[in-house]
């Protein structure tokens, strides 16, 4: 590991050059979702992938995310409903993820959501059986699909590659395919193929999305049980804590 940091300069030209993307997709960004938690780098031994640019090819777990809604849905629920709030609502985001880039492998509890590819193509890698929160029986629907075998040469981030051992399937969606849903406590990661002519983007519409970063200390919740909560679980410890705050200096 030789940094842990990435610069002003090298973040900005990041969250910009993403911007200008999202304004030619047309999709609705504003002024404010450009700030310092859009950038996501998923721990200090991550930043390694500002040493020779985004656009090296080289496997790192770093993206960008522009969250345009995020509505709790609370507001007209009959109060006894309160207590299971926190799995609905309405999320609408904007990822950006360059070639050979990751968002490393997670789960969220509360949160299902769907994916749109919009520019590029997307390779989700994920566990078709859900993760045992807890010991109470689940509802299934449509259960997860069992995917596809991974593909050869799929290059991880070193020192994280354990962290994937669960994701056994795999699908690789494109521009045009229909919305691809993964469930609640289902372990995931997805990456911008390391060939990828331009990056991927991708349009996320999901269940209430229950990220708290260095940021949101300062901001109302609708139901004070949900002050702090955090739906992200990731299975290396370092993108935890990476997930939370972005070192610029």
């Amino acid at each position: 590991m030789t940094r842990t940091s990435v610069t002003r300069r090298e973040y900005d030209e990041w969250l910009n050059e993403a911007a200008s993307l999202a304004q030619a997709l047309r999709y609705p960004l504003t002024p404010e979702m450009v700030n310092d938690s859009a950038g996501i780098v998923f721990g200090d031994d991550q930043y390694d992938a500002f040493e020779n640019g985004l656009w090296s090819r080289e496997p790192y777990e770093a993206m960008v995310i522009f969250e345009s809604l995020n509505e709790p849905a609370v507001d007209g629920l009959p109060a006894a409903g309160a207590a299971h709030a926190e799995y609905s609502g309405l999320c609408d985001k904007l990822m950006i993820v360059h070639p050979g880039k990751f968002c490393p492998p997670h789960f969220h509890q509360r949160k299902t959501e769907s994916y749109e590819v919009v520019l590029g193509e997307m390779e989700v890698f994920y566990s078709p059986e859900p993760v045992r929160v807890g010991d109470e029986d689940v509802l299934a629907f449509h259960p997860m699909p069992a995917g596809e075998a991974w593909p050869e040469g799929v290059a991880l981030p070193a020192g994280r590659e354990d962290s994937y051992a669960q994701l056994t399937s795999y699908v690789r969606l494109r521009a045009g395919d229909p919305k691809f849903v993964m469930h609640r406590k289902h372990l995931h990661a997805f990456r911008c193929p390391a060939d990828a002519t331009t990056p991927l983007v991708v349009r996320e519409v999901s269940t209430y999305s229950h990220e708290p970063t260095e940021h949101a200390h300062d901001k109302a919740v609708p139901l004070p049980s949900w002050a702090g909560l955090h739906d992200n679980a990731f299975v290396a410890e370092a993108a935890n804590t990476g997930r939370l705050a972005t070192a610029i200096v």
